[in-house]
């Protein structure tokens, strides 16, 4: 009797260990990477086998039974298995929580419990939520050939399907032979007389199935075609290196990512393309397909878990060489990967912030040195982190310092909105932007409005008491939505009426404060010859929504497009020429040590957006703060120094990339045990900093304490020596506690 080890693949925090199965005579075939039905904790259960567990094992007897495999072979091979190892190990979480993240779904299996007419349980059901798509496909048979060689006057019908099923040289679907005029009464016919044969066939679902003909190819630059011939050698001769691909916006960063893929394709591999946003996706995926026809694979979150399935499918056999997609795309079973491309490496977006807290870039990074092959980073405004590893020579650096036709940079105008107060200006727009906005419009020219607020007003006070109106399971305000007249939380999504009064004090003066996207489209569409169009989060819900907006936009239809920060990256539309950013120095003041760095990061990004055809572009940025160093620097597009001068102040604080931050976050509906529970961990980790160059902050509260009626208090650590607390923490009992969760290398500190 054989035994192997399972990790159980149920969403529960503290399953770190596995657990030891017998493999019944009909499984002893299967082994690491299986995935298998077992019995656990009075239910039938996903596990994914890890590993053998011995023969010689004490009381076999106790040990239950393996209860069936799903697929036919493995899921995990070595590769995607090493991986989620280590993920497991420095991500600080449950092999099975990093295992499930390589699954097209969370959970593919649905259990149908049984009863008996007294109401016991007997068995469950088990069934694959993962659906997939099947149709018929019809060929012709000798027989068949033999009744078209004699011939029928009387069955013109059935010869004429048989004729288009004999030159066909190959099973065509039901749905094809519609098309061609063939019936289904004919089919049936056909079927009868053993003249054709039926199977039944998968059909693998495309979302992004467009014919696009035409190549966009342009004659490289001298810095593109360097940059494409560091990194086709690494390609070619197969060798592992991180390059980071800087280039100014509109530099041209795309043009290199499909001359690299052209060369991968060449030498017979795979390419993984990760973009940020999936308002990004469409845009990129075109530019693929122009080049690419056939071999294009997308994924992001708003396809149904069958149609990742069939994603993963055609990566894992081959029927797709190319995969363009979010953050989770970087788990796709890749069988011969050959080069990795992260385009706006930058973007926080490609941090996980759930469990398990992984960034795609780091497990990019993981699997690149495991297929011994290239990454590519690319950004106009590269992390902190990868251009401090540049310039430490980690990194190879490749420099894009201009645009490919020679345009200029936007010009761009810095107006300080308190002086647009002083002057009586009360509107969220300045007189200039109005005025650009007015102009652009009339020219017959776009302009992209970029406001990082969503809602109509952020919230809402009574001017008697002050009382702000917040959301009874968040630590936050409500946001009034102008769009069914009521005020969310962005947090929960809970939902309420605005109240005609007070709630603490009765008062009937009740304001709305602040603004928002929605506000903001207001002002905007009231401007002569302006049509607006919104680009947020409310209005991108359904699965197409980033991609038919941008359609429309980039068709003349509309004038101006406002929205947050999805509307600032990578966009390349030829006719606009304007930007503006309000607000744009809100995000400087938030309290976190990368709050610069994504301000400079943002305001780049967006600025980049104008200018990119024949006409010269024209930034406005709305500050409050018009001396602001790092607002100056971002109008300059300096990339450089202000780099440099962050990596001066984040040494002097010794924080990263100097140091690595290690966050714990206890979650609990009672605020005193979550405070005590984090008193503790901050205690015993204090134990641990002796002797080194750690410090120990909390517990204090989230910058958000309450979300969903769990308060959230954190202890954070700041080292060098990260991993001694990694270790501690993993041998204590905090690690198994339910509510206690880690972060390492967190983006969100507080």
């Amino acid at each position: 009797m054989r035994y192997v080890n399972v990790a159980i693949n149920l969403p529960v925090k503290n399953l770190f260990k596995q657990f030891t199965y017998a493999l019944p005579p009909q499984f002893g075939y299967i082994g690491a990477g299986w995935r298998v039905i077992v019995p656990f904790a009075r239910q039938t259960t996903e596990g994914f086998v890890v590993g053998e567990a011995g023969s010689d094992l004490p009381e076999p007897e106790k040990y239950k039974d393996v209860q069936a495999v799903i697929g036919t072979e493995p899921w995990f091979d070595d590769e995607m298995l090493e991986a989620a190892r280590w993920l497991a190990e420095y991500y600080m979480c449950p092999l099975a929580e990093a295992m499930r993240l390589f699954i097209p779904g969370k959970s593919s299996i649905k259990r149908n419990a049984v009863y008996d007419e007294n109401g016991r349980l007997l068995y469950y059901e088990l069934e694959n939520r993962l659906k997939e798509k099947m149709q018929y496909c019809y060929a012709i048979t000798e027989s068949g050939r033999a009744a078209l060689e004699e011939g029928s006057n009387r069955a013109k019908a059935q010869m004429a399907a048989l004729q288009i099923l004999k030159q066909a040289e190959r099973e065509l679907s039901a749905k094809e032979l519609e098309a061609a005029g063939v019936s289904a009464a004919v089919l049936r016919t056909l079927l009868q007389k053993s003249w054709c044969s039926r199977s039944e066939q998968r059909v693998l679902r495309n979302s992004y199935a467009v014919n696009n003909t035409l190549k966009q190819s342009f004659d490289l630059t001298e810095e593109q075609a360097q940059a494409v011939e560091a990194v086709s050698k690494a390609i070619t001769e197969k060798w592992q290196e991180t390059f980071l691909l800087q280039g100014v916006t509109g530099s041209g960063k795309t043009e290199v990512y499909l001359n690299l893929t052209a060369k991968a394709l060449a030498e017979g591999r795979q390419v993984l393309v990760l973009v940020p946003e999936i308002a990004l996706t469409a845009q990129i995926v075109k530019r693929f397909q122009s080049w690419f026809k056939g071999c294009i694979a997308v994924v992001h979150s708003k396809l149904s878990a069958s149609e990742r399935a069939d994603v993963f499918y055609k990566i894992r056999n081959n029927e797709a060489q190319i995969l363009i997609g979010v953050r989770s795309a970087v788990f796709a079973p890749f069988t011969n990967l050959g080069l990795v491309i992260i385009d706006e490496e930058h973007d926080q977006s490609y941090k996980q912030e759930e469990r398990p807290c992984y960034h795609a870039r780091e497990v990019a990074l993981h699997r690149a040195e495991y297929f011994n092959i290239p990454l590519v980073l690319g950004s106009a405004t590269p992390s902190i982190e990868s251009y401090y590893d540049a310039i430490m020579k980690r990194f190879k650096h490749l420099r894009l310092t201009g645009r490919p036709k020679g345009q200029p940079l936007p010009k761009v105008q810095i107006v300080d909105m308190r002086k647009e107060l002083q002057e009586r200006n009360f509107s969220v727009l300045s007189r200039a932007l109005q005025q650009e906005l007015v102009r652009t419009a009339a020219a017959g020219e776009q302009a992209i409005v970029l406001l990082n607020r969503r809602g109509y007003s952020t919230f809402v006070m009574c001017r008697d008491c002050g009382e702000t109106i917040m959301c009874p399971h968040c630590a936050v305000a409500l946001v009034y939505h102008e769009e069914g007249k009521a005020m969310r939380c962005h947090y929960c999504g809970n939902t309420m009426p605005v109240p005609e009064e007070c709630p603490k004090c009765h008062s009937r003066r009740i304001k709305f404060f602040g603004t928002g996207t929605q506000k903001a489209e207001a002002q905007i569409a009231a401007l002569p010859e302006v049509k607006v169009l919104r680009m947020d989060q409310d209005s991108t819900l359904r699965k197409f929504a980033h991609e038919e907006i941008l359609n429309v936009f980039s068709s003349g239809r509309y004038n101006v497009l406002i929205g947050t920060q999805m509307v600032a990256k990578g966009h390349d539309i030829p006719n606009v020429t304007l930007v503006g950013v309000l607000s744009a120095d809100s995000m400087l003041n938030m309290p976190d040590f990368r709050a610069y760095e994504r301000a400079f990061s943002l305001l780049t990004q967006a600025a980049g957006r104008a200018g990119r055809g024949d006409k010269p572009g024209h930034v406005i940025l709305q500050v409050y703060d018009a001396e602001n160093r790092t607002v100056h620097l971002a109008a300059a597009q300096d990339y450089d120094t202000f780099a440099k001068e962050e990596l001066l102040r984040r040494k002097e604080l010794n924080y990263p990339p100097y140091a690595a931050f290690l966050k714990i976050t206890v979650w609990d509906k009672n605020e005193e045990r979550a405070n005590g529970t984090a008193k503790e961990i901050a205690d015993f980790l204090e134990r641990q900093a002796k002797n080194t160059d750690a410090e120990v902050f909390g517990p204090f509260a989230g910058i958000i304490g309450k979300v969903r009626d769990l308060y959230r208090v954190n202890v954070l650590v700041k080292s060098t020596q990260i991993n001694i607390f990694k270790t501690a923490l993993w041998q204590s009992p905090y690690r198994d506690m339910k509510n206690v969760y880690f972060d390492v290398d967190p983006f969100n500190v507080l």
